[in-house]
């Protein structure tokens, strides 16, 4: 009786190692990112301290993109579920014109998210959603020929992404990814909700 045990038992174990074995130990990824910025509204009162700005006045900041880098790590679990360490950094000088006024708006972000993925594998493609969090530490410049002395910020706040996307395997362990979240974060005393664009290519090991 105890040898039928151990049999249906491996029986049983075997199958599940297989097929967690299917999925990579560990998926790189590097690449592209684009993130467009709803316009939002911050406090005055960050943006031009000292002039008195209070009582909940606003700055209305337009719509603007950015460009720049992403890449992530993600340790694979099981066969579908994963842990995500994802950074990436952004930049741009987008001028805008803001109360008839042309405005330089110059923007550093980094952020540094965690969270768990779900992916589902069917040969050479992998289609997964993640839920991630962490912080975003951005540097905002704002000048223009009006503004007699540029305005510079400088905050670290929390972030949170939700999104998904897939993989397409195209040489041995390499796959090239498309991407796309949404993220928040929440700068100036706003609330900032930006589309994030992700694409480029994964090495798995």
């Amino acid at each position: 009786m105890r040898n039928t045990f151990w049999i249906v038992g491996l029986a049983l174990v075997v199958p599940i190692v297989a097929s967690a074995q299917k999925a990579p130990l560990l998926e790189v990824f590097g690449g592209y990112s684009y993130l467009g910025i709803h316009g939002y509204a911050a406090q005055a009162s960050l943006l031009f301290p000292g002039s008195g700005g209070s009582g909940g006045a606003t700055f209305g900041l337009p719509n603007f993109g950015l460009n720049g880098w992403n890449g992530s790590a993600a340790v694979n679990a099981t066969r579908w579920l994963g842990a995500v360490a994802d950074v990436g950094g952004i930049y741009g000088m987008p001028t805008k014109t803001i109360g008839g006024m042309p405005v330089t708006i110059g923007v550093h972000e980094y952020n540094y998210l965690f969270g768990p993925r779900f992916s589902i594998r069917d040969g050479r493609w992998v289609t997964y959603v993640h839920a991630l969090f962490g912080e975003a530490h951005a540097s905002v410049r704002i000048g223009g020929p009006e503004v007699l002395a540029p305005i510079g910020i400088v905050e670290t706040k929390f972030a949170m992404a939700l999104g998904g996307g897939a993989d397409v395997g195209v040489y041995r362990k390499f796959a090239v990814r498309a991407q796309a979240d949404w993220l928040t974060t929440r700068f100036l005393g706003g609330r900032q909700q930006y589309i994030r664009v992700v694409t480029g290519l994964v090495y798995r090991l």
